[in-house]
């Protein structure tokens, strides 16, 4: 049997927590330690199967950050690296190679057809 996972916004030691219940264990958990909990999940699970989809589903509502923050560095082994950052889980970094940069650069310059939903989740 599965036990329900519940999650409430409380306030400990004059910082804003998370708390969550499974079964009846609770705990709360505070920025840092939500971030490392993030980390360790993404993860734990890119090792999973089967792997999330590698095109986006046109019926679904994905987060969208407006003007995220953005970053390009080199790597001397990798080539370029693209970072953004979402304000729920930070900073991702992606190495690009130069056929999807080519191919990134001429999607940012073309208008590309409208594929995702008009009632998108805005963070």
């Amino acid at each position: 049997m599965n036990d329900v996972l519940t999650l409430d916004v409380v306030e400990k030691e004059g910082e804003v927590a998370l708390r969550f219940r499974i079964a009846e264990q609770t705990s709360v958990l505070k920025t840092d330690d939500i971030d490392s909990l993030i980390r360790r999940l993404i993860l734990l699970r890119s090792q999973m199967q089967p792997p999330p989809e590698v095109q986006p589903a046109v019926s679904n509502d994905y987060p969208l950050e407006m003007d995220p923050c953005w970053h390009v560095d080199y790597s001397p082994m990798l080539g370029p690296v693209l970072m953004l950052r979402h304000s729920g889980i930070g900073w991702i970094a992606y190495a690009l190679p130069a056929g999807s940069i080519e191919r990134l650069t001429r999607a940012l310059t073309v208008k590309p057809p409208v594929t995702a939903s008009t009632s998108l989740l805005w963070n």
